[in-house]
């Protein structure tokens, strides 16, 4: 709840004039005072001038980036993205890869994705990446029929 402030009078605004002249006269700042300034003040920039600092950070980023030859968050992604849909399924998906897998599309769920949606993108790389003599048999739309029909050896997607 606000508190009601009364008005202030003429004694009231004689006394703060006193005041302000008693700090003026008594309490000076010493002009050769050391600086306090830990972080100097900003001071505005044009455009084109922060955008070619910006331009500057990211080319070193990106030098540094390929001399230490570091992939980046994506790239180790699209790689293990590619080794899941180039990879033989001669073999069953193990516990640990079935896992992997679904924390992945539901991390994918989590962040607003739809988990079909990934499946396809999925079956798009693999159709993009595999040789169509490696895939026969598979279920896609340019591919016969399974050549198996347990679900042990069925693409997850």
């Amino acid at each position: 709840m606000a508190k009601i402030r009364r008005q202030l009078t003429q004694e009231d605004v004689d006394r703060i004039a006193e005041m302000d002249s008693a700090r003026g006269a008594y309490f000076q700042r010493d002009p050769d005072r050391p600086d306090n300034m830990f972080v100097k003040p900003r001071r505005r920039q044009p455009v084109e001038v922060s955008r070619a600092k910006a331009r500057l950070r990211t080319a070193r980023w990106r030098s540094e980036k390929d001399r230490r030859r570091a992939p980046t968050v994506s790239e180790v992604g699209m790689s293990l993205a590619v080794a899941l849909a180039t990879t033989s399924w001669s073999d069953p998906l193990t516990k640990a890869d079935y896992d992997l897998l679904s924390r992945a599309l539901l991390d994918l769920q989590a962040r607003g994705f739809s988990i079909e949606e990934a499946k396809k993108t999925m079956r798009r790389l693999r159709l993009r990446l595999v040789d169509p003599g490696d895939r026969a048999g598979e279920e896609s739309e340019g591919c016969g029929p399974p050549i198996w029909q347990d679900d042990e050896r069925k693409l997850p997607f």
